[in-house]
């Protein structure tokens, strides 16, 4: 038994070191399964062959077939780009992070086919490639976006070196790059039209969902930010409002729940919620699997957006500053979206600055506490039919808080 048990041994350790792509956790994924496991289509090894992903195999397929027959060059050669692939194999196994059961021979396939519809794909999406009136993902309502979502799942990955490779090995229409031709396809993607267009090329992506984070967060990143070990939690969206903050939709371009606080002012980039749900679970769950890689940018401020929005009351008014915009959503399933948000989380790390943000808030909360009791005797006896104290008590109780209220304002101007 003792060298049965040495036999197993592995000097290795389970996960390459270098994995970038990730199965998501059981637990997490039984928590909220529709947004982790493609619907349509399957890219990389993780879904790879799944009877209810088939259909799309034979598009893939026809993709390659008009793609290779427009670009007929000896680069072009199917047996070139397949060498090309396969003396990469190794450095793609190690990007999941776990062992890939497929053969050699359909492993390289796959990547190939894979990747070159993620390309002519991209080509189509913006008009550099003839769409064609039979292509159901142009011609099918919702098709499209199904496919879009599917792209940027975090097990449904290729590694960006392999995307690259095929790119230059059939070039054509405008983009001279595979990260231009990605910069200027997932801005215009429903619901990620906040991110910017100009990146420069020098942040290394190591797969699609990883180029979104980099265009979301990295390009605006503070080189000082740190991870703390804890985060701060700040009081919802209206009980802000009575205090005296005011919110704005932030205007330009700008990275995903990018929220500033200055002057009393909020200000918040705005989020679309549709079938994007899906896009902010796997971007946290990006996170959540390489701590040693992020500052926790997106799960920090994904923590703001679940402490901002508490009911519908706080759904509606953020909708009313533009600041959240749905199509198809109603505003309870807003607030589900944003109460579950972080259930697939292990963190309470979060970035020094939204830890920093958080404690402004609560700092200028803290002070307006006057504010905040007038704003509560208001609603819960001033406009309180009900209560005897609507006909003259708080009349005079707001009066004399209000008075006080002024009194304790310029006492504070001058002591400062």
């Amino acid at each position: 038994m003792a060298y049965s048990i040495l036999g197993k041994l592995r000097p290795q350790a389970p996960s390459p070191p270098n994995a970038c792509i990730y199965r998501i956790p059981d637990l997490q994924k039984r928590l909220h399964e529709k947004d982790f496991v493609p619907s349509l289509v399957s890219i990389g090894p993780f879904h790879h062959g799944k009877k209810n992903l088939q259909a799309m195999e034979g598009m893939k397929l026809w993709y390659l077939h008009n793609l290779l027959i427009r670009k007929a060059t000896p680069e072009t050669n199917m047996e070139h780009i397949v060498e090309k692939i396969r003396s990469m194999e190794e450095y793609c196994r190690d990007c999941y992070d776990e062992k890939i059961d497929l053969s050699s021979e359909k492993f390289v396939e796959m990547l190939v086919v894979d990747g070159f519809f993620i390309i002519e794909l991209f080509r189509k999406m913006i008009g550099d490639m003839p769409r064609g009136v039979d292509d159901p993902l142009f011609n099918r309502l919702g098709m499209l976006s199904i496919v879009q979502n599917d792209l940027l799942l975090l097990e449904n990955q290729l590694p960006w070196g392999v995307l690259d490779c095929l790119f230059h090995q059939v070039p054509g229409g405008k983009c001279k790059s595979l990260w231009e031709l990605t910069q200027r396809v997932l801005p215009s993607w429903r619901g990620l039209e906040y991110f910017v267009y100009h990146v420069p090329n020098t942040l290394q992506s190591r797969h699609l969902l990883d180029t979104l984070r980099i265009l979301s967060v990295e390009f605006e990143s503070d080189k000082n930010e740190k991870v703390c070990p804890f985060r701060v939690s700040i009081p919802s969206a209206t009980e802000l409002l009575q205090v005296g903050v005011k919110f704005r939709r932030k205007r330009g371009f700008g990275s995903i729940f990018n929220i500033t606080l200055l002057d009393g002012v909020m200000e918040i980039a705005p989020i679309t919620l549709d079938a994007e749900k899906s896009v902010f679970r796997n971007l946290i769950a990006l996170e959540e699997c390489e701590p040693r890689h992020h500052k926790y940018q997106i799960t920090s401020s994904a923590r703001i957006m679940h402490d901002l929005i508490k009911s519908s009351k706080d759904v509606e008014f953020l909708m009313q500053k533009g600041i959240i915009n749905t199509v198809s959503l109603r505003k309870e399933d807003i607030v589900y979206f944003f109460n579950t948000i972080l259930d697939d989380s292990n963190t309470v790390s979060s970035c020094s600055s939204i830890v920093l943000l958080s404690a402004g808030v609560n700092e200028y909360n803290d002070h307006r506490w006057l504010r905040r009791w007038i704003a509560s005797i208001k609603r819960d006896y001033l406009y309180n039919p009900s209560s005897i104290w609507s006909i003259s008590n708080a009349v005079v109780f707001i009066t004399i808080l209000t008075i006080i209220q002024t009194v304790y304002s310029v006492l504070s101007y001058y002591k400062s």
